[in-house]
């Protein structure tokens, strides 16, 4: 009994297999007339292999379609070429504010040490950070140091103030604009600075070294620059009509940071009000500068 259900499954097999070799045909005949116009002779081995290769042609062609055409915007999951290109401008944003909070954090860090009479941060690649053609640099030698006193002390007619109590620090005060006198520093009217006059569009000079901390546009006093420099000293230029620096701007003595103007409601004409502070005092610029 087994052995006939063996060679009855045997037999089962064998004529499956004939069967996927079997040859059929296929005839397409007209309706009227029964006239053949195509044959085709087709096993069924021959339709499997037919159908894997339809379906996998339909598969990878699909797969080009998704891959290589806009169709892949509609893919669960796969971001559009919109958000792509929002990720891409936030990532530039951010590393534009990131450039910006290391210029800043540079800025107060040298705000402190001007203030605290120490040595300036030298920052590696300053001029890419904020964005200028010309490198700034803070280091100075000597030799250099020496030319420009002698230099600019002749030009600018500038003399030496000795300040005793920092540890016998010469500083060299560059006279901010060559004018005449018009008033005079004088602390009973609260007038904590002195009048200069001068031709128009007279350029105006930094008296020391140091960073601007000032550079805007006040009601009584116009365009105002303010520059802190080292050992404690704070000078402010009012009434300009143009500021050549900004907030920020490291200036070395003589450079130039403003043009004369009348801006400002307490301004009668052309003039430079110059205040110079040491330690949030007001003193008189004539007893540190020869105007």
């Amino acid at each position: 009994m087994i052995f006939a259900n063996i060679m009855q499954d045997k037999e089962g097999r064998e004529k499956y297999w004939s069967k996927l070799f079997h040859k059929y045909r296929f005839v397409i005949m007209k309706d009227s007339s029964f006239e053949e116009k195509l044959s085709v002779k087709l096993t069924r081995i021959n339709v499997i292999a037919f159908l894997a290769t339809f379906v996998f042609l339909c598969f990878f062609s699909t797969m080009l379609l998704i891959a290589y055409t806009p169709l892949s915007e509609y893919v669960p999951g796969k971001s559009s070429i919109e958000v792509q290109k929002s990720l891409i401008a936030l990532n530039i944003k951010s590393d534009s504010l990131e450039a910006i909070l290391v210029s800043r954090s540079i800025y107060l860090e040298n705000i402190n040490k001007i203030i605290n009479g120490e040595e300036l941060v030298t920052p590696e690649n300053y001029a890419e950070i904020t964005n200028t053609q010309i490198p700034i640099s803070f280091e100075k030698s000597k030799e250099d140091s020496l030319f420009r006193v002698k230099v600019e002390a002749e030009d600018k007619s500038s003399i030496y103030k000795k300040d005793k109590p920092n540890n016998n620090t010469t500083l060299m005060f560059f006279t901010p604009l060559t004018g005449l006198i018009s008033d005079g520093y004088n602390n009973k009217t609260k007038h904590f600075g002195i009048d200069l006059v001068a031709k128009e569009k007279s350029r105006i000079s930094s008296v020391l070294e140091g960073t601007v901390i000032i550079s805007h546009w006040a009601y009584e006093t116009g365009y105002v620059i303010g520059v802190q420099h080292k050992n404690d000293y704070l000078s402010f230029y009012k009434h300009n009509s143009v500021l050549l620096k900004s907030v920020g701007d490291y200036v070395n003595a003589g450079d130039h940071i403003a043009i004369i103007g009348n801006s400002g409601e307490l301004s009668s004409g052309p003039h430079l009000h110059f205040e110079l502070w040491h330690k949030g005092i007001p003193v008189n610029p004539e007893n540190y500068i020869s105007f």
